[in-house]
Parts: structure tokens; C-alpha cells; sequence
């Protein structure tokens, strides 16, 4: 309902780049630990397997997504280039289908990524489709950036340990999956090249992250 095996398995292959970007030297591992960026895109490369491993036409995936899953999570905790190649190494393995294939399907989406990581994210690629609707020149990619959004409104949902009054459990569920219906919508209208209703579901997405802000994260400052 959210995302087609080919937009998720082009999501992982980007982050993969990136991510062998990010470890190709001691140098840009270095400058990528301030902003933990490493941690980001591995944690979005988890999202994005474990979508796959849950997708009906996993079977279109040519590697085993549960290890890529795994691989991605402990990339995720790297602290060293050392430790970031080594783990890496394990993350280029199970994307090009080397890995043995024994993770578990089930996993927790709250353990894999985290919150801040994800909202960095979330602010990126909204930065992006916003200048993208201006002038619609990639609709499939600017669709993807949606879709990617929806699936980690997924982690979000989930995610809850911000949300201090638990009796905002329920507004905290319920403006993470109307940012994902959103974001799924905005995808199709995308596709569609219907800029005027992609705009609609931007706005009412990003109205939804408002709220959240000012009515959960924000509300005693």
C-alpha cells in the first residue's frame, strides 16, 4: 500500500552508494560523526529492508532483506572507520545477495532508526520535494522521496519514547499515520503529475508535523 519493491530496492541501492561514499576513507568517515550521517542513511537503509521483508513481492528483491536489515543496524552503531568498513563490508554482502540468508523476518521498527536521525531525514527530503514542486522534472524521484517518508512514518508511529504524557499516545499515533496517508497520497498525485493535489498533501502532511510539535514536543517549553 505504501511503496513497490522497485522504489524500495532503488531507496537501498542510493543509500548503499552513499553509504560506501561515507566509509571510502578514514577522511570522510571523519566528516560525517558530527552529524552522525553514517547512522542516518544506515538507518534508513534498515527502514527501507524491512519494508521489504514485510512487501507481499519481497520475492522481486534479489537479496536476502532481513540481513540487509541486520547489517544496516549494527552500521548504525559504528563509531570507529575501522568498525564502520567492517560492518559495511557485511552491508555490500547482503545487497548483492552473498549474505546467508538466516535473519529472522520480525523486527522491531523502533530499533531501527532513531528518532532525531529520522526527523534530519524527514527535513531533508522535505526540503527537496518542495523545490522539486516547482517544477516537476523527476515526478518518479520526487515520488520515491515520498514514499521513503511514508515507510519511515512507519518507525515513527512506534518510535514513542519523545512522548512524555502518555496520555498523548493516541494524538502522537494518530498524526504519524495521518503524515503517512499524506505522504502516500502526495506520492500517487506525484506520479500523476497533478501538482496542485500534491501540494495539498504536502501541506496537510507537513500541518500534521506541526502539530506534533506544538502540541507534543514543544508543549511545556
Amino acid at each position: 500500500e505504501i511503496a513497490s519493491v522497485e522504489d524500495l530496492v532503488a531507496e537501498i541501492n542510493a543509500k548503499v552508494e552513499l553509504l560506501g561514499q561515507q566509509v571510502a576513507s578514514a577522511e570522510a568517515f571523519a566528516m560525517t560523526i558530527e552529524k552522525k550521517e553514517v547512522n542516518q542513511a544506515a538507518g534508513v537503509l534498515a527502514c527501507m529492508a524491512q519494508a521489504i521483508v514485510e512487501h507481499p513481492d519481497k520475492a522481486k528483491a534479489k537479496f536476502h532483506a532481513a540481513d540487509l536489515r541486520d547489517a544496516a543496524v549494527l552500521l548504525r552503531a559504528a563509531k570507529t572507520f575501522e568498525d564502520a568498513t567492517k560492518l559495511f563490508a557485511a552491508v555490500k554482502d547482503a545487497h548483492t545477495g552473498k549474505s546467508a540468508g538466516t535473519a529472522k523476518p520480525d523486527a522491531e521498527w523502533n530499533k531501527l532508526t532513531g528518532l532525531g536521525r529520522m526527523m534530519e531525514e524527514v527535513n531533508g527530503r522535505s526540503a527537496g520535494i518542495r523545490k522539486s514542486l516547482r517544477r516537476l522534472q523527476k515526478p518518479d524521484e520526487t515520488a520515491r522521496d515520498c514514499t521513503t517518508l511514508a515507510i519511515l512514518a512507519l518507525a515513527m508511529e512506534v518510535d514513542t519514547h519523545e512522548v512524555k504524557d502518555k496520555a498523548q499516545l493516541p494524538l502522537w499515533k494518530e498524526l504519524s499515520v495521518k503524515y503517512r496517508s499524506e505522504m502516500i497520497a502526495m506520492a500517487k498525485a506525484v506520479r500523476a503529475k497533478d501538482t496542485a493535489k500534491a501540494n495539498e498533501h504536502f501541506t496537510a502532511a507537513n500541518a500534521a508535523c506541526s502539530q506534533c510539535h506544538e502540541k507534543i514536543r514543544d508543549k511545556d517549553k
